[in-house]
Formats: C-alpha cells, sequence, structure tokens
C-alpha cells in the first residue's frame, strides 16, 4: 500500500532528514538510526546496532547527557553551549547541537531519541565575526594610545597652558579616551573567549583578599557619587576554586555597573555567602532595577540597559564576557531586580578541592567545629 500525500513516515525520516537520529534503549544502546546518522559518523547500520550511542558517536558526554534525560524522564535541559559538540570526520570539523528526549511508552520509557543537528555554518560566522572584531580592536588600539598620551601631555601643561574651557574640553576627551579603552579591552577578550583562546588558571583564591581587590579602586568612585560600597564577608569562609584575574574583572564590572544605576544616597553591599560546595558572591545595588523583559536578555551579547534619562554608556558586553569566565569556572550566574527598588547579581565558584581535601586530612583526635 502506499504511503498517504503528506504524511511522514519513518522511511521518510530514515532517508531524508538531514539530521542524524538515533534511537536508544534504557542501557544507552543504539536500536535505530537514520541514513544521516550512518553517514555523519562513517557507520555500518547493522553493526552499529546494540552498541552504544557514545561509542559508535566517539562523543564521551552524551553519556550523562543520557544518563540525565534517562533518571528526570525529561528533555535534556543543556544551554546551547552545552549541547554543542565538535566532530572530525574525514579531515572535516563539524559542529553538532544535540536534542535528546525520551522515549515513552504507555507513559513507560522505554529509551531516548538523539538528535544531532549541524550547526557548523552558524560556528564558521561566528568565527569569522570573533576574527573581524579582534583585527578591528587591534587598529584602534593605537591611534588610540596616540590620543591618550596627547591628552596626558596637555593636562601635565608640557604643551602651553589651557583655558578653563579648554580644560574641561580636555577632561572630557579624557572620558571618552577611557571609556573607548574599555571598549577595546572588552572587544579583545570578547575575542578570545569565542575563539577558545581564553584559558581560565584556577587556584585556590583568598575569598576576603578577592573581594578587597575589586571594591579598592571603586571606594573612591563610590564616595564622589555619594553611594555607600560595603563589602559582606563571613568571619571565615573557604577558599575559592577561581582565577584570581578573571574573578576580579567579573566582580569589579558588577561593581561599576551598580554605581552607573545607582544614586547618591543608595547603597551597594558585596556579599558572598557558603551553601554546600559553593561560594555565592552578590552585588546588591539600590538602584532603579531592570524591568522583567530586560532580565531575560541583559546577559546577551550588545545589550545595554540604559536607566530613565541617561544617553550614554557601554555597548554591553561586560555582562557577556562576564558569563562565560563563570561558566568556564563550572558556575552559574543570574540576576533579580524589582524597577524601582534596586538590583542583585549573583555568581557561583565552587569551594577549593584543596581545601576540601585539607580537611578530609584532620586528624581524629582534633575537635572539629
Amino acid at each position: 500500500m502506499g504511503n498517504t500525500p503528506g504524511t511522514v513516515t519513518l522511511e521518510t525520516i530514515e532517508k531524508h532528514l538531514a539530521d542524524a537520529l538515533f534511537i536508544t534503549d534504557l542501557e544507552q544502546k543504539v536500536v535505530w538510526l537514520n541514513n544521516r546518522a550512518a553517514e555523519i559518523f562513517g557507520l555500518d547500520r547493522d553493526l552499529a546496532l546494540g552498541q552504544t550511542l557514545s561509542h559508535v558517536t566517539g562523543i564521551k558526554k552524551v553519556t550523562a547527557m543520557l544518563q540525565e534525560v534517562m533518571e528526570s524522564g525529561e528533555p535534556l535541559p543543556c544551554s546551547y553551549e552545552g549541547a554543542t559538540v565538535k566532530v572530525k570526520r574525514l579531515n572535516q570539523r563539524y559542529f553538532f547541537k544535540i536534542a535528546i528526549n525520551p522515549v515513552l511508552q504507555n507513559d513507560k520509557l522505554e529509551g531516548a531519541l538523539v538528535q544531532f543537528t549541524d550547526v557548523t555554518r552558524f560556528h564558521e560566522m561566528e568565527r569569522i565575526k570573533s576574527d573581524f572584531v579582534s583585527i578591528v580592536s587591534h587598529e584602534f588600539r593605537t591611534p588610540l594610545t596616540t590620543i591618550i598620551v596627547g591628552v596626558e601631555m596637555l593636562r601635565e601643561g608640557m604643551l602651553g597652558d589651557l583655558t578653563p574651557r579648554g580644560k574641561e574640553v580636555l577632561e572630557a576627551i579624557g572620558a571618552d579616551c577611557e571609556r573607548l579603552t574599555r571598549l577595546i579591552d572588552n572587544l579583545m577578550e570578547l575575542s578570545r573567549i569565542e575563539s577558545g583562546k581564553i584559558s581560565v588558571e584556577v587556584e585556590p583564591v583568598d575569598v576576603s583578599g578577592l573581594v578587597e581587590e575589586a571594591v579598592r579602586p571603586l571606594k573612591l568612585q563610590a564616595e564622589s557619587k555619594g553611594v555607600e560600597l560595603i563589602a559582606d564577608l563571613p568571619p571565615e569562609i573557604p577558599p575559592a576554586e577561581a582565577d584570581f584575574n578573571k574573578a576580579v574583572w567579573i566582580l569589579t564590572n558588577l561593581i561599576g555597573n551598580a554605581l552607573r544605576y545607582t544614586d547618591a544616597g543608595g547603597t551597594i553591599t558585596v556579599k558572598v555567602r557558603q551553601r554546600g560546595s559553593r561560594l555565592f558572591f552578590s552585588v546588591q545595588d539600590t538602584g532603579c532595577g531592570i524591568s522583567k523583559e530586560n532580565q531575560e536578555k541583559i546577559f546577551r551579547k550588545y545589550i545595554q540597559v540604559r536607566k530613565p534619562g541617561q544617553t550614554s554608556g557601554g555597548v554591553g558586553l561586560g555582562l557577556a564576557i562576564a558569563k562565560d569566565i563563570v561558566m568556564a569556572h563550572g558556575g552559574e550566574i543570574w540576576v533579580d531586580s524589582e524597577e524601582g527598588k534596586g538590583t542583585t547579581f549573583t555568581f557561583t565558584f565552587p569551594i577549593s578541592r584543596k581545601e576540601d581535601q585539607l580537611d578530609s586530612q584532620t586528624p581524629l583526635d582534633q575537635e572539629v567545629g
């Protein structure tokens, strides 16, 4: 009997679907695959049956992904970045986004449907964009350095005295130079992150020293604006497993953002608390707050949220970079805010494993509090 026009059959999916599809049983063994899956991974379809999905694809991380779906009975909740894998085949590099859905029969879990969507072209476009951003940033750096040197010479009177109006204009130029320098630094950092060249060198980091290093350069700015900057840390807190410089950058960026949105008389509180095996860092302000709509997109690149009456600002790279760095540490970052009542940004770092090992070696006769 022929197929009904407009009806999609398993045979159609098997032969013509552009995505690679696998069906596995509860033991993660392949029970079915389509032609595209066999083509991409260079498989003999008959020989692939009965083998584990991680074995036939060579992708080890798919084991944990499948296990999560099997245990929860829910679709894979991974982010785009977390669910994207690189596959090398016949001297070609492919990127695939993995989607995993449970296969249920009579409300009983029977296995999983695993879909590999080719996103190679998207990654190549991202690479081209990152290369462009990196080149432009480098090209901007040289003339900007020349302008900054000229501004400093004028400030120091090396080229003669300036009128009061001339000094005002010079200060404006200097402020714009600082803003452009920060922009270039952010663009270059973003380019390194997207190209995979950024490295996170974790070590046990003293949390009080970390917070002090982030708060110190912004204390004067907060005082001049009439904003109280508070560090709230418990008396004893274990070290974080983090890259010190990048962790300072995250905190400094969050505090700087809070200063821009908090008026005189307000407060900004940097707080750290331990919960289980993680440390929760938060920057809380009493500023104007962020709308629900903007909270959903604030960590995207080039999204800049301005408070009422604000006409200038950055280009919205700081929070996107902060998110990438936090994720590289295995942590999370999020925002809680209410318009007119302030904003709290929170991110997590793991507690240093070396500290855990030291704790586990505590002598038995030593009292542990």
